[in-house]
């Protein structure tokens, strides 16, 4: 019976260790070799709902002046556009905050859905008043899915792995971008201007049903509706959402419709960023459920990173808009040639961001990608700046690809970069402010570099030998004029020489400045700290499993934990049997003594 139980004991701890070994064993032999399904069923979604959404931002730009010819309006056709952009930025810090309260997969569809029905409001619209409602309805679907397609993927992929996916989704986007101007000219002239926003409708429908199935994912403990209307902070935000106003619509009437020294457009500036200064100070001194908790952009890594981003997305949208006006002012080309020509430009950026993503994911460094990828940016402005009228293709084609390399490699990987020193319960504040900030400098990207050419332009414009050409070039209108459209008017071909100089040599002021704020953005890299990019998941808004396959899971756990007490209790019955046949043992061996002292 000794033997018996030693060899048992033996025997278990012979298991136990061949256990564990073979687990380990089995965990090496079988890693992770893909994503499921319902993964990829999600980012799919997610990257058609960013096609829709990002065409909607680019594709008026062509039909505009239909539509204003059609519905008149005057100098209000500048909301058009500029109301969907301010839209989508007012809203984002309230919708970062409700998605951690609310959950990720409603506020998605949500978003979805006021977007396609601001479509159709669009569509059908028989006045400017309609038309700009319908921009900023469907402005605000647009914020809320750039918004909740940034904070989904952090929630289905570690930080290490995040800049690969984001680098799909956001190629997706800018290839909407791009392909904007083109559908909005092609609906426009084939069609009516009122389907380049019907479009949507069955796009939007499309994108709404397959989130409605492929979007389910975990979502907050219940709780009374009360409790959860108390977690948004409505002041805050009530604070911030009449700042950006302010802000933009200062932005949006400088040069336009007023002069930018007027004081219709310095008093909305000054009002809208004391406003943001304002907000700062109320979450976070006042406010007890802050949007925008000072830890999201105080930390040194996060606060440099976020400013890196202003910078890169500024001079990508300053080149997005200003090589068109190189071809059509400078090359005289038409507005279809000059999308051509600048394909190197936007279709660069794809492949490029991919890579980006890649190169994360494999060294888990950000610092020394992002140093790169705007020492190229820098360069690839200062090459800009010696374009003119007698450039080669190969020259202005070769400087798009490289400043395509260097935005393209930045792009998926700043919002990891921001995210790495921060506690992952930010995932979704530090998203929030991550987006509004690439939807400002937009703003931006758009709004210097025309401030910069209309002056440039004017200030020229006094020396043409043609006086009745003055009219066109000053007053904040030479960017609208830098066409090929505008060139062809002009028949005097000494004329027609000097406005394409002067409109050439602008343009090198242009580039002048825009490497400036490329270097300062590299400047500010070096501020960075070189934070390790976690490679485990840890959200509590991850792909929520089938319950049929959560059952089975619980099974599966359960009668292994049940084998486990069996074993456990076999094991303690084999101790006791052994101890108990020592014990008969000792008391067969008194027995027989008794024996021998009675014979004796």
């Amino acid at each position: 019976m000794s033997e018996g139980r030693d060899t048992g004991s033996e025997s278990n701890r012979t298991a136990t260790k061949n256990g564990d070994e073979g687990g380990d064993e089995e965990n090496k032999a079988t890693p992770k070799t893909g994503h499921s399904l319902r993964f990829w069923s999600i980012v799919a979604s997610l990257a058609f709902t960013a096609l829709c959404s990002s065409i909607e931002g680019t594709i008026i730009t062509s039909a505009l002046p239909t539509i204003t010819a059609e519905l008149g309006g005057g100098s209000s056709f500048i909301w058009v556009p500029n109301g969907y952009f301010l839209a989508t930025m007012v809203m984002l810090p309230l919708m970062a905050q409700a998605a951690n309260v609310f959950g990720r997969r409603w506020l998605t569809l949500i978003s979805v859905a006021m977007f396609t029905l601001g479509s159709g409001i669009c569509g059908g619209a028989n006045s400017p008043a309609m038309l700009i409602g319908g921009r900023v309805v469907q402005g605000l679907g647009g914020g809320g899915i750039a918004l909740m397609i940034n904070i989904v993927l952090t929630d289905l992929v570690p930080l290490r792995e995040r800049g690969k996916y984001m680098a799909i989704v956001q190629m997706v986007s800018a290839v909407g971008a791009a392909l904007g101007p083109f559908l909005g000219g092609l609906l426009t002239e084939r069609s009516t201007w009122r389907w380049v926003f019907y479009i949507n409708l069955p796009i939007g429908g499309t994108s709404l049903v397959a989130l409605y199935f492929s979007l389910r994912v975990a979502t907050p403990p219940a709780a009374p509706w009360r409790e959860k209307l108390g977690r948004i902070d409505f002041i805050g935000n009530a604070i911030f959402m009449a700042a950006t106003v302010a802000v933009l619509i200062g932005v949006t009437w400088g040069g336009t419709v007023y002069p930018w020294k007027s004081a219709n457009v310095i008093v909305p500036l000054v009002f809208g960023f004391v406003g943001i200064g304002l907000f700062l100070a109320y979450e976070w001194t006042l406010a007890k459920n802050p949007s925008l908790p000072q830890g999201a952009i105080v930390e040194r890594t996060a606060a440099t990173v976020l400013a890196v981003t202003f910078l890169t997305t500024l001079c990508t949208y300053w080149a997005f808009y200003f090589m068109p006006i190189y071809f059509q002012g400078v090359l005289a080309k038409s507005t279809f040639w000059s999308g051509v020509d600048a394909l190197p430009l936007f279709a660069g950026l794809f492949p490029f961001a991919i890579i980006g993503g890649i190169l994360l994911s494999k060294f888990g460094r950000y610092k020394p990608l992002h140093l790169i990828g705007m020492a190229i940016v820098t360069i690839s402005f200062g090459l800009f700046s010696l374009l003119d009228q007698n450039s080669s293709t190969a020259a202005w084609a070769c400087f798009q690809l490289l400043c395509a390399i260097g935005s393209g490699l930045m792009i998926a990987i700043l919002l990891p970069a921001m995210q790495a020193p921060l506690d992952e319960s930010l995932v979704a504040v530090s998203t929030g402010v991550w987006t509004f900030m690439r939807a400002f400098s937009t703003v931006w990207g758009v709004t210097i570099p025309a401030a910069i050419f209309d002056n440039e332009v004017a200030k020229r414009a006094t020396s043409l030998t043609d006086q009745s050409l003055v009219g066109y070039l000053t007053g904040g209108k030479a960017y609208q004029y830098a066409t090929q459209a505008f060139l062809d008017t002009i028949h005097d071909p000494v004329s027609r020489a000097e406005v394409i100089e002067i409109f050439s040599s602008s343009i090198k002021i242009v580039w002048y400045v825009g490497t400036a704020f490329a270097g300062l953005g590299w400047l500010l890299v070096w501020l960075e700290k070189e934070v390790s990019l976690r490679s485990k998941l840890n959200t509590k808004y991850g792909i929520k499993e089938d319950k049929k396959k959560e059952d089975e899971e619980k099974t599966l756990n359960g009668k292994e934990n049940k084998d486990g007490e069996e074993s456990k209790t076999n094991g303690k019955e084999s101790k006791t049997n052994g101890k108990e046949s020592k014990t008969n043992g000792k008391e067969s061996k008194t027995d027989e003594e008794k024996r021998a002292e009675l014979n004796a």
